[in-house]
């Protein structure tokens, strides 16, 4: 994506720290702690718009953003628990990123406004001198060039217009307010941006897509859809094809996972099961072992079946159903009848 911004910083207001959330966090135990990291968390989020990616660096954002601020990674984790709880933080896309509410109203930046402009002075300027060029060469081809380029130019700008008044009123007509100065630039930009890397009509498709996202997980801010598509920008996801495409294969990805884990707890299920029925085995044999010390007989089923005290499938059911102390309580019946 384009360089919105070459300089940020945060911006503390005074009343920054009689905020009701900030007061309450302070009166925690630990709670200096927690604002600092909470302050060096709006720092880290300033140039990417209020989200912090998750790297995959630690086992999760929170052990990750402890490595990433030099911090306690419990204190990181109590404070991550707050500002969930207190919906200052959110999870953009339901995965480890997160996004901090605060961060935009709070951020200060110099924008590549500046630049555009120089930009699309020059390539004005450029156009004058091809065009002057080509006159002086060919007047009639010059005129055909010109006429050309003015219809390729109005086409581009109706199609502009289209997409930026179909973003304009999905924002209207979803509660995120009325669509205007700021705003309005970031809506021009964004549009440029993806379809620079594809074309207008997949450029509005995208950034529809992202609203409807927000609009669904209740949050109406457009900082909010901002940090979405500045997710899929920076992972080259230029369509809504390739968006629907990763998202497809995460789903899949996390179904095959839980299958896995069921057929393995499964797996973990029926081996303990067997090794439950080994066990009692053994202690059937050592039954059969006792009535055979004791009375002489050989150990066969049948010598079992023969005996009116202790049947043999009386045996295997008791063992199988009983617990850790079945065999002993099968010995005293044998020593009984010694």
């Amino acid at each position: 994506m384009a360089e919105e911004k070459n300089y940020f910083w945060i911006k503390i207001r005074q009343d920054f720290f009689t905020d009701p959330y900030i007061k309450l966090l302070r009166r925690m135990a630990g709670g200096d702690t927690y604002t600092i990291i909470y302050l060096e968390m709006l720092v880290k989020s300033a140039d990417t718009n209020g989200t912090i990616y998750f790297q995959g660096a630690g086992s999760d954002i929170a052990e990750e953003l402890a490595l990433m601020l030099n911090e306690n990674v419990e204190d990181v984790r109590a404070l991550l628990a707050y500002l969930e709880a207190k919906k200052l933080m959110t999870h953009p896309d339901l995965n480890e990123d997160i996004y901090l509410v605060a961060t935009p109203d709070l951020t200060g930046s110099e924008t590549g406004s500046a630049r555009r402009v120089r930009e699309f002075r020059k390539r004005q300027k450029e156009q004058k001198a091809l065009q002057s060029n080509t006159e002086v060469t060919n007047s009639n081809n010059s005129k055909r060039q010109s006429k050309s380029k003015n219809i390729e130019i109005e086409l581009e700008t109706d199609t502009k217009q289209k997409s930026y008044s179909h973003i304009v009123s999905m924002f209207e007509n979803n509660g995120f307010g009325s669509v205007g100065g700021i705003l309005s630039q970031n809506i021009s930009d964004e549009l440029k941006d993806f379809a620079d890397e594809s074309n207008y009509s997949e450029a509005t498709k995208v950034i529809s897509k992202a609203i409807e996202i927000a609009v669904n997980q209740g949050n109406n801010r457009p900082a909010y859809v901002w940090g979405i598509t500045k997710n899929w920008y920076q992972r080259k996801l230029f369509t809504l094809a390739s968006i629907e495409a990763v998202e497809n294969k995460r789903k899949k990805d996390t179904a095959t996972s839980e299958a896995r884990k069921q057929s393995d707890e499964e797996k973990q299920q029926a081996a303990q099961e067997k090794e439950l029925l080994a066990k009692r085995q053994e202690q059937y044999e050592k039954v059969l072992s006792i009535y055979s010390e004791k009375f002489g007989f050989v150990r066969t089923p049948v010598f079992l079946q023969d005996t009116p005290d202790l049947k043999n499938n009386d045996v295997w059911e008791l063992l199988v159903a009983g617990d850790d102390e079945t065999y002993e309580r099968l010995k005293q019946v044998v020593d009984s009848h010694e």
